[in-house]
């Protein structure tokens, strides 16, 4: 029985899950063949839902307003996609996928109903009634949410993107509810199974991180200890400069490679406060955790801000209050083999230290299989060879 999972494994690795008829593009992709029939199946799936057995285009189109309630489901399920991830066991960038698809899903099904309901020949829609001022306000905040969220403009302004999405998909379900009518109790009960659905991860979420901050065990909160990492930056003055987090946790957690926590810290500036920012962790043990290692790359916003305040006192790190939520994220698998390989790019490399950390342990306390290890690394310069070992220094 196992040799013939472990053959279907293979097929379907081979023939569906690794060839990417559409490949990587700033917009999309890259996705597999098992990607396209599923999302092909997904779209055959709703349009058979609203088609069967209706007998106009108004009535397909309030069968199209209820299905996109009940694609809602997932999407509005939690305010934190890693914290859902985790729960489903599933990776982040496959809570993301499912999240998009059943999103746009959601924003195409909406689009037919309110244009099928202009169709209808009972339409009337006068502004002075204040049900129709809400499914106003509901389809504006819709519209405005699809818009902000194609990738161009989403990547341009993603702190941004991220408050903003929040707030208008709270006020497209207030105006969604005040749009509903009463007589019609389904429709609500998809609403109200969302609103349950994301009470029950959100209240979760919060004990955990209250939990994990130490926020009510006399400790005080987490402290990040932010140093400057200038070697190789005068060499090479193309490489980007990089800053260290030590953060100092008030309770120990446990942390597996390649996992990663969410960062909050308010002080850093101005607009600090409503930013978190995702950090892999590059320190690894065996045990528990009392402090983080993070390895930080600056892009804008906070990350920008951060190295400049680091870099203003060479020397010494600057502190910060901090809380976090995790970790999150799924680790690779290394146990059963005896040959691995782990390919990195550039700051990449950091990604990788606590996997290396964990098999070189693994094969000094002979509690793994692995007896082969190879290292890719592809640099741009030697500036960057000479920046990521100074980190992994530092750590030590």
């Amino acid at each position: 029985m196992i040799g013939w999972i472990e053959a279907c494994s293979v097929m379907i690795s081979r023939y569906l899950t690794l060839p990417a008829p559409i490949h990587r593009h700033r917009i999309w992709g890259p996705w597999s063949r098992l990607n396209v029939l599923i999302y092909f199946a997904y779209i055959v799936v709703n349009i058979t839902v609203i088609l069967f057995h209706t007998d106009s285009i108004p009535q397909a189109g309030r069968r199209a307003g209820e299905l996109a309630l009940i694609n809602l489901i997932f999407p509005l399920s939690a305010t934190h996609l890693g914290y859902l991830a985790d729960l489903l066991g599933i990776t982040w960038r496959t809570c993301c996928k499912i999240h998009q698809a059943s999103g746009w899903m959601s924003v195409a099904l909406l689009a037919f109903h309110v244009i099928a309901e202009c169709q209808s020949r009972e339409f009337s829609f006068p502004l002075w009634a204040i049900r129709n001022i809400f499914t106003l306000i509901g389809s504006v905040s819709l519209a405005t949410l699809a818009l902000i969220s194609l990738p161009w403009l989403r990547r341009r302004c993603y702190e941004v993107f991220l408050r903003s999405h929040q707030a208008l998909t709270a006020l497209f379900l207030y105006g969604t509810w005040r749009h509903l009518p009463d007589q019609r109790l389904l429709p609500r009960f998809y609403l109200y199974v969302s609103l349950v659905m994301l009470a029950l991860t959100t209240f979760p979420e919060i004990v955990n991180l209250c939990y994990t901050n130490g926020l009510f065990s006399g400790n005080g909160a987490p402290r990040a200890f932010v140093s400057f990492t200038p070697e190789g930056s005068l060499t090479y003055p193309k490489l980007r400069k990089a800053a260290h987090i030590h953060l100092v946790l008030p309770r120990s957690i446990k942390i597996d490679a390649g996992q990663y926590i969410n960062l909050w810290m308010p002080s850093v500036g101005s607009w600090s406060w409503l930013q978190t920012h995702p950090f892999i962790v590059t320190s690894w043990s065996r045990g528990r955790h009392d402090t983080i290692e993070l390895f930080v790359q600056p892009r804008g916003g906070m990350t920008s801000d951060l190295l400049s305040l680091a870099a203003g006192a060479p020397g010494r790190p600057v502190s910060f209050l901090a809380m976090f939520t995790g970790p999150h994220g799924t680790s690779e698998i290394v146990d059963g083999f005896e040959t691995v390989l782990l390919i990195a790019s550039g700051f990449g490399i950091s990604a990788t230290i606590p996997y290396l950390k964990k098999m070189i342990h693994g094969y000094n306390t002979c509690t793994l299989h692995v007896r082969r290890l190879h290292l890719v690394w592809q640099i741009e310069s030697i500036g960057e060879k000479t920046l990521a070992l100074s980190v992994r220094q530092h750590q030590h």
